[in-house]
């Protein structure tokens, strides 16, 4: 009697349990990875093999397996998953569904031979994909990745991971009319099985591919890898772990690398100075610590000449209502933290910084003066006073915005939604870019910068004389010099000693806890000497702070949930 092992897909359930193999079994044959039908306390559910051949406990009887629906993903990507599932403290499953073709499968298409990829190497790109474990490729914004793509492809079945689906569709559209086998993940599951290029949004990272030589990550820094339910795991951080496993190379391409990237391997390609920056957009930096504290508004002299000229424009404000930012009224210096790294907001009459818990007086660190200011436009008012003074209807695009009626105007204004909506301008202004640099998160500057090479997509490199306005109070911050430089390291290399000295990832682990019952969760970490719980905040919040991602992990899967309260984790959050 054959015996295997099965993890059922059923929330809240993270046991395996042991059936066994009728003969008769109908549908494709049983081995790791089979999408299988199993009865469980008494009702039918789906369910994973993970494990076959396996030794029964004693004295137990044996159910048997009712169906096989479909085959599933391989051993590889299905130990891949638990590890995911371990590192994320998430549940098996919900990666393995992830992995798992969207419709039933009933058998594996024949593999045909790989086809050679005609055209040579780049003599730049001969040594990229040599080698096993993650390597960085430091690409400009605005220039072509597909040389590196067709790379990995001329050299076997590989996995590419890009942010965006619109993206990953373009790609496979130049790798077909290239002559290459390409299939796009998850619709055509099955692709990897047929030695061809697997290209999809994040969650390709999982797909089988039996005979794999190399995966590429396009704009690993992007946060759209990371995924937004629990488990929270990141394409990238996946890439990294399923080369060494694999034992291929992973090739990491970004603008401007991330810390995790950086952390993760020494082998990081830099282009020659001169390329690189033709290839950034020219980026604007607009000093606004002069402007007279008492005219309000968000428009400046240089924003206006820009705007009132041709061309397509969009602003960006990333707030719809009201907003949180004080200002100095006698020099309009905002309300920082002594690190100058956070807002400040007024709460019983101090100023209190969300994140680090920062509390004084409301005075003004710049020239000790105590009257403040609030500044309130929002997305809507802004598209209003811009129409006015620029007679002419200005559109407006949010995340809740449905259809395209916004978009028909040359200006509009948005919130960061509006930079996925189109695909082509030719200024792209912030209007108050110390919202997002000071933001009340650890990872705000890296996303500042996201933003900005962002816009850069848009607006094309700086030879086509698009450009990128960014209004701030803030003019010497790391993000804006690296960027209006064209010099990627000016950023990462600052930022690096500030997330090592602060002990956050990647230099340590981060997790956050909410929900109604978070407090009673997390009693057994209290006495942990080495965690560290940070909160509540007013949101009823609580961040882990630990060595490192695994032993974060760890701790939090270790405790049980309380019953009859809610408890989210998300570990190494994007947002915190």
């Amino acid at each position: 009697m054959r015996v295997v092992r099965v993890l059922p897909d059923v929330s809240g359930l993270s046991k395996t349990f042991d059936y066994y193999v009728p003969a008769d079994l109908p549908g494709p044959s049983v081995e790791v990875g089979s999408m299988v039908r199993v009865q469980l306390h008494g009702r039918r559910t789906a369910g994973w093999v993970v494990a076959v051949d396996v030794e029964p406990p004693s004295g137990v009887t044996l159910e048997p397996i009712l169906k096989s629906s479909s085959i599933g993903p391989d051993q590889q990507v299905v130990d891949l998953a638990q590890w995911t599932a371990r590192q994320w403290a998430g549940r098996w499953s919900a990666v393995l569904k992830t992995a798992s073709p969207e419709r039933m499968v009933p058998s594996r298409p024949a593999a045909p031979p790989s086809a050679p990829v005609s055209g040579g190497t780049q003599p730049d790109l001969e040594s990229l994909f040599d080698g096993v474990g993650p390597r960085v490729v430091r690409s400009a914004p605005c220039a072509d990745r597909f040389e590196i793509v067709r790379e990995a492809a001329r050299r076997g079945p590989t996995i590419i991971v890009t942010p965006e689906h619109h993206t990953a569709l373009a790609l496979a559209g130049r790798l077909k009319r290239a002559g290459i086998a390409t299939f796009r993940y998850p619709e055509q599951w099955t692709g990897g099985l047929q030695n061809g290029v697997v290209i999809g949004a994040r969650s390709a990272i999982f797909a089988t591919v039996p005979d794999l030589r190399s995966i590429v990550v396009i704009n690993e820094h992007d946060e759209a890898l990371a995924n937004e339910r629990n488990p929270t795991w990141n394409a990238r951080d996946v890439a990294i772990e399923r080369s060494r496993r694999a034992e291929v190379p992973a090739v990491l391409v970004s603008a401007v690398p991330s810390l995790a990237a950086l952390a993760a391997t020494d082998d990081v390609r830099l282009p020659a100075r001169g390329p690189e920056r033709a290839w950034w957009p020219l980026v604007q930096v607009i000093d606004r610590r002069d402007d007279d504290p008492g005219r309000g508004g968000l428009f400046s002299d240089p924003m206006i000449r820009r705007i009132r000229g041709e061309g397509r424009v969009l602003c960006i404000l990333n707030r719809k209502g009201r907003a949180v930012m004080l200002a100095c009224a006698t020099c309009g210096e905002l309300a920082r933290s002594e690190s100058r790294e956070e807002l400040m907001v007024e709460d019983n009459g101090a100023l209190v910084a969300p994140r680090s818990g920062e509390t004084r007086p409301k005075v003004c660190i710049q020239c000790a003066g105590t009257k403040l200011k609030r500044v309130r436009l929002g997305v809507t008012r802004v598209a209003e006073e811009l129409s006015v003074l620029l007679r002419e209807p200005v559109g407006e695009v949010t995340g809740d915005s449905t259809g395209v009626e916004g978009l028909a105007h040359r200006v509009v204004v948005g919130t960061e939604a509006l930079l996925h909506r189109v695909s082509v301008a030719d200024t792209v202004i912030f209007l108050d870019f110390d919202q997002e640099l000071l933001a009340s998160r650890y990872r705000a500057a890296e996303q500042a910068m996201s933003l900005l090479l962002r816009a850069g997509t848009l607006v094309g490199p700086r030879a086509e004389g698009g450009r990128v306005l960014v209004q701030t109070r803030l003019p010497d911050h790391r993000v804006l010099r690296a960027a209006a430089r064209a010099q990627p390291e000016l950023f990462t290399d600052a930022e690096r000693e500030l997330r090592r000295a602060a002990q956050l990832p990647p230099y340590g682990g981060l997790a956050l806890v909410r929900g109604s019952a978070t407090s009673e969760f997390l009693v057994p970490l209290e006495n942990r000497l080495d965690l560290e719980l940070v909160g509540p905040d007013r949101n009823g919040q609580v961040l882990v702070k630990g060595p490192d991602r695994s032993s974060v992990a760890e701790a939090l899967r270790e405790l049980d949930r309380p019953k009859g309260g809610r408890v989210s984790v998300w570990v190494d959050p994007v947002r915190a």
